[in-house]
């Protein structure tokens, strides 16, 4: 019963979460004229991952995980109450940009947080698995949270929205308040030092790092470039162009449940090096065929590879964090797994405007397979994982 209060929510907080997220993008551009100002908040958005994940960290480490979760997931419900006054009083862009910055704060720390937390909740043995679960949750949400906005913004002007995102977060501290943790003695306040020395020391940890940030490397020109190419060179429609898109989706989901089948089994990292291989190849068939069909199985295919990858890495970091460091640990991951893509999306983009789309795709491929042989022959601790 106590785990079934902390998935619920666990899903109705993620899901307000990645909604606002969408929600405050398209309502950027809503309210100005031009791009700049959406792309403002959107780099604003995760400007507090880079800024906030160590301290984000040390708070997890250092205070009862459950308060400083319930303490940063309230933040979010006041900040998306605070937006929908500042749009009832036309104070819309003034209240966005504080608004954004301040999600990025509290979303640094709430992610973390709700992994972090399973080792309080979940017996040792089944750590692995409920971190597996917990993140095809995270995936399932967010592919829903487009959907729902929609749903949504059919009926209701934004600051109504934004009432119900915030209703969605007050649900989910509600369940939250009644999930009770185990008290785990550990030591507290460990040095930031200590920490440095365990990524040092301890070179799986440095290579599930760097593994994640290859992985995510890809989904940066999805998002950019993918929905041009669709559009321009495809010749489709904005419902067509969002059904296509939609299917990285369901591959994603796909690969969530896949992984659970490799949660108890050892060799988990030669799975997913072999998986991270293997979706750099699929990128590689995107654009060049020119062919509505092939891009869309590779959408497909891409996302049930990537979604295996980044169920397994977050499992693994959990098997081997010790718990004094568990909250700095899943934070610094949380980096990789949020900002990497924003990076790699503005630089490809510039790449692009360069050398044209086929050429940049099948350059950004060749590279993110050259990332992934090279992960897949040295990082050897990685491998016996």
């Amino acid at each position: 019963m106590n785990l079934t209060l902390y998935y619920v929510s666990f899903a109705l907080g993620t899901l307000a979460g990645s909604s606002f997220l969408y929600s405050v993008v398209i309502y950027s551009q809503a309210i100005s004229n031009g791009s700049d100002f959406s792309g403002l908040v959107f780099f604003v958005l995760f400007l507090g991952f880079p800024l906030f994940f160590y301290p984000a960290g040390h708070l997890l480490d250092a205070y009862p995980k459950k308060a400083v979760l319930f303490g940063f997931q309230f933040l979010l419900f006041g900040n998306v109450l605070c937006l929908a006054l500042g749009e009832v009083l036309g104070l819309g862009k003034i209240v966005l940009i504080l608004s954004a910055f301040l999600t990025g704060l509290g979303m640094a720390c709430v992610l973390p947080g709700r992994m972090a937390i399973l080792r309080e909740l979940a017996p040792v043995h089944r750590l692995v698995f409920h971190t597996v679960s917990g993140n095809l949750v995270l995936i399932a949400t967010f592919g829903l949270s487009p959907f729902a906005v929609g749903f949504l913004r059919k009926e209701l002007d934004f600051a109504n929205v934004f009432l119900c995102l915030g209703g969605l977060h007050l649900v989910s501290l509600f369940f939250l308040s009644f999930v009770s943790v185990e008290r785990i003695s550990v030591p507290r306040n460990a040095p930031f030092s200590e920490f440095l020395t365990f990524v040092r020391d301890k070179s799986l940890i440095l290579q599930i790092y760097v593994t994640a940030i290859f992985s995510m490397l890809a989904l940066g020109p999805i998002q950019v470039l993918l929905p041009l190419y669709v559009k321009k060179s495809l010749g489709l429609g904005d419902l067509e162009r969002g059904i296509l898109l939609s299917l990285l989706g369901p591959g994603l989901f796909l690969g969530g449940i896949v992984s659970l089948v490799f949660h108890h089994r050892e060799g988990k990292g030669l799975v997913l090096l072999f998986m991270l291989v293997a979706s750099s190849v699929i990128f590689l068939f995107f654009v060049p065929f020119l062919s509505i069909w092939i891009t869309g199985f590779s959408l497909v295919l891409f996302g049930f590879l990537g979604g295996v990858v980044s169920s397994l890495l977050p499992a693994l970091l959990q098997k081997h964090s010790p718990d004094q460091l568990r909250g700095r640990v899943l934070s610094v991951y949380m980096v990789a797994f949020q900002f990497t893509p924003a990076v790699s999306g503005f630089l490809s983009a510039k790449l692009e405007s360069y050398l044209g789309m086929v050429f940049a795709f099948n350059l950004l491929g060749v590279s993110f397979l050259f990332l992934g042989l090279y992960s897949l022959l040295f990082f050897r601790d990685l491998r016996k994982a």
